[in-house]
């Protein structure tokens, strides 16, 4: 069956792999020179012929059966049981894993002695013309020496493992190994297996060689005496050794069940008994799992004895915890009841406080808005009163330049008016040398009368003075004419002058009326230009004030909303109190009830 391993199971297999390899020789070098020696003595050679056969046909088997067979045979069952397969149920790999190092031993440790002893005996009786029977007889050393380093081998790699084994335990800690079988070893058999196994291969390699010196001893025994022609003395030798060999063989047999028996019953009772204090052991453990505290049926003077009373301390002190533990799960109830009320109470509290901070919320949460539409109204406020203040200094500039234009004006009139005196006082000049040229044609026209009464006196000589006279007063009476009419110019436009004399005094007046009155404004102005710094800087101040108004409000309300969360947040931890409560005061019944059980049993 196929198996589907996880990344890094390579990794683990060949470690396993290199450090099974590394034990198997370190296991192995030194006895499979022993052993050669041996297969070669039982083949029937001498101590020279032995030494050189062992250090010429040795080292080669080492290399092949030592480590070529080991890697193979380790990979494979390492493999199969470090996969970390997807169907594997809990502790499946653990179990594996436990059975790892005798599968090892199984599959390395004897197959490898059995097939390298066959080797070694093949070549020996091949090199030295050696039967089968001791071929055979090295085939049986090599197992026996591959049984007997089987279990230290086992037991090494076990060791080496134990790491692994310790981490897929605790990754199922709550599942118990459990397995029976050969690769399963338990006290109760694996002490007197191993025991009586060692002792058993001993005596078979002990036997054997010894037998095996015995026939060779036999052999050149007769060898010698036939040279000599001690033929009847070989007979009786033979029968002789045929005797001592019956008889050797039965004591030897009745010495070995004895050797292997005795042995074996002691090993038997001594691991049963083993068993039976290991077992009261576990029996106190489980009843201690199961809530009863029962001392372990076992005192003896041995390890397990030791750990017995160690355990009966254990339990002493165990049973006197269950008092301890009920008063502390009466009084961790009372503490449990006292918190759940003092917590109910202090929940309440924390409800109505959040009642309040939700309030405080809600009213913060109004001034902060009133508060931004004070700020909004004030930047308002600013902003028109800033307008006013430019507006007054432009009424201000206006204002002086009306003042400017309007005493220009008065100036103006007030030229005017000057030359409107001196035209009038022209006027006047005009009429008087207007009344001087009437009263020069009223004389001229007299002089002309004068004249025309005189030519007419003189007849034919003063008709042309009376021409010239009549001519005269003709220019005498337009003069006079347009003396009147110049007059009545003069009049009208002395009327005029004077009218706008009149004028020029009443606008001079209006002009000055309007200057003081353009003075005040200008005054009015400034005080309202003044009142309107005031106002600006007030409201710049109240704009100030107000924006630091806004943003301490804006603060009290991120603070009470921050108080709000924080008191949800109590509300919710006030509630996982609540549940702890509750938990302890559960767990305080859980106590009180388990100090019963403990108590009861």
């Amino acid at each position: 069956m196929a198996t589907q391993d996880i990344p890094g199971d390579g990794d683990a297999v060949s470690a396993f792999v290199k450090q099974g390899v590394w034990l198997f020789l370190q296991w192995m070098s030194l006895p499979a020179f022993i052993a050669g020696y041996l297969v070669s003595v039982a083949m029937g050679l001498g101590g020279e012929q032995a030494t050189q056969v062992v250090f010429t046909v040795t080292p080669p088997i080492i290399l092949v059966f030592g480590a070529g067979y080991p890697l193979l045979s380790l990979w494979w069952v390492g493999r199969h049981a470090l996969a970390r397969r997807p169907g594997d149920a809990p502790g499946q790999r653990l179990e594996r894993l436990l059975r790892l190092p005798w599968r090892a031993a199984a599959a390395t440790t004897s197959v490898a002695w059995g097939v390298g002893g066959f080797t070694f005996s093949v070549i020996v009786a091949w090199l030295h013309q050696k039967d089968a029977f001791q071929v055979g007889m090295g085939c049986s050393v090599g197992a026996c020496f591959g049984v007997l380093l089987a279990f230290p081998f086992a037991l090494t790699l076990e060791r080496r493992l134990l790491s692994q084994v310790l981490a897929e335990q605790q990754r199922f800690p709550e599942v118990a190994p459990q397995g029976s079988g050969p690769f399963w070893p338990r006290q109760r058999w694996f002490l007197p297996l191993t025991s009586v196994t060692s002792l058993v291969l001993t005596l078979l390699l002990s036997g054997g060689v010894l037998v095996v010196k015995l026939r060779v001893a036999r052999t050149l025994l007769e060898a010698h005496l036939r040279s000599l022609g001690a033929q009847d003395t070989v007979g009786h030798l033979d029968a002789l050794g045929q005797e001592l060999l019956r008889e050797l063989a039965f004591a030897l047999a009745w010495i070995s069940v004895l050797m292997l028996v005795i042995p074996a019953l002691t090993l038997w009772m001594m691991a049963r008994r083993q068993a039976r204090a290991s077992g009261a052991v576990r029996e106190a453990i489980e009843s201690l799992a199961a809530g009863r505290v029962t001392a372990p049926a076992w005192v003896s003077t041995d390890e397990i004895g030791d750990l017995a009373s160690g355990m009966r301390a254990v339990l002493r002190k165990l049973a006197a915890l269950p008092l301890s533990l009920r008063t502390a799960a009466s009084r961790l109830g009372e503490a449990g009841h006292q918190l759940g009320l003092v917590q109910e109470a202090q929940q309440g509290s924390l409800a109505r406080q959040a009642i309040a901070l939700q309030e405080a919320q809600a009213t913060s949460g109004e001034i902060q808005h009133s508060s931004r539409l004070a700020a909004d109204r004030a930047e308002a406020v600013l902003q028109v009163a800033q307008r006013a203040e430019a507006l007054g200094l432009k009424g201000e500039r206006s204002v002086e330049a009306s003042l400017a234009g309007l005493g220009a004006i008065q100036d103006a009139v007030d030229g005017i008016q000057a030359r409107l005196v001196a035209l009038a006082e022209s006027a006047s000049r005009i009429g008087d040398i207007t009344a001087s040229v009437k009263d020069l044609a009223d004389q001229s026209n007299v002089l002309a009368l004068n004249a025309a009464i005189e030519a007419a006196r003189a007849g034919e000589v003063g008709r042309s003075f009376s021409v010239v006279a009549r001519e005269m007063r003709g220019l005498a009476n337009q003069s006079v004419q347009a003396t009147d009419r110049i007059r009545t110019v003069l009049d009208d436009l002395r009327q005029g002058i004077q009218g706008a004399r009149r004028m020029g005094e009443e606008g001079g007046q209006q002009v000055s009326s309007g200057l003081d009155g353009v003075r005040t404004s200008g005054a009015s102005l400034r005080e309202l230009l003044d009142m309107s710094r005031e106002s600006a800087g007030a409201a710049r101040q109240i704009a100030a004030a107000v924006t630091q108004q806004n943003a301490g409000f804006t603060q009290v309300f991120t603070a009470v909303t921050d108080l709000s969360r924080i008191m949800d947040e109590t509300l919710q931890r006030a509630e996982t109190t609540r549940g702890a409560t509750h938990t302890l005061q559960g767990v305080s019944r859980e106590v009180d009830e388990l100090a019963r059980q403990f108590h009861e049993a």
